[in-house]
């Protein structure tokens, strides 16, 4: 076991539930649009609504679609999907009212903060996240995830977004660390994972959500996602990680 000195936390997915979040936030906009919406399958909407999400954040990460055309898109091709015709308008508001909504959720990932609690004062903890500047801040607030973290560093503030290789050199010059002293932990085989092992960063996979997806693939008759490479640690709880450590 190396000794590690540096935790690099992604947010999204990995500490802030992103799915449940997400989930609490929908409903609650089912709710008030009512009126328009209330006829939809919400099930079959939020399953959409996921797929796009992940297609257009891929794209965002590749720099081949802008933040304001992901915040829309997403919603457009959910409602297009169930053969809804929405007016532009609405969906920029229910684009605009769901980034208001979904940040101020305080569900975390179960054994969040018992890890960060039993790492804090043993390390040095960061968090290098892709999201938006403007609710990332809301999310660490309404969860009580403030007060752990030396740094938060935005790929919006560095220029890049990960995998890229320039977001860790700038994580890790700002941390005082070194790639052989750093762990990164996340959700997200590409962002996280390869990102991290690309720059020479040890990296803890947290499964969870590639596993529901997996379940969601075979309901489909689809296959399971593979990989070609086995991260240094597989979590399939962010408490596996204490022994680990």
């Amino acid at each position: 076991m190396k000794n590690y000195k540096h935790l690099f936390f992604d947010l999204d997915g990995t500490l802030w539930d992103l799915h449940r979040n997400t989930r609490t936030a929908m409903e609650e906009l089912f709710a008030r649009y009512g009126d328009h919406i209330s006829h939809l399958d919400f099930e079959l909407f939020f399953q959409r609504y996921h797929h796009h999400n992940n297609h257009v954040w891929s794209l965002y990460r590749q720099d081949k679609i802008k933040k304001e055309e992901l915040r829309y898109v997403r919603f457009e091709r959910a409602f297009a999907d169930l053969n809804h015709t929405s007016s532009a308008q609405f969906i920029d508001q229910f684009s605009l009212d769901f980034l208001e909504v979904a940040p101020r959720q305080s569900l975390t990932v179960e054994g969040t903060h018992e890890l960060l609690a039993h790492c804090k004062g043993r390390y040095q903890m960061h968090i290098i996240t892709n999201g938006f500047i403007e609710v990332q801040g809301h999310k660490l607030k309404a969860a009580s995830l403030e007060g752990f973290f030396e740094q938060i560093v935005y790929s919006e503030h560095v220029g890049v977004r990960k995998p890229h290789p320039d977001i860790f050199r700038y994580a890790l010059e700002n941390a005082g660390a070194t790639a052989e002293e750093s762990l990164m932990i996340g959700d997200d085989w590409e962002a996280d994972i390869l990102g991290a092992r690309n720059y020479g960063i040890d990296q803890a996979y947290l499964s969870t959500a590639e596993a529901e997806q997996n379940k969601l693939n075979a309901s489909h008759g689809n296959d399971p996602v593979r990989h070609n490479y086995k991260p240094t640690y597989t979590l399939h709880s962010l408490r596996e990680l204490i022994d680990i450590l």
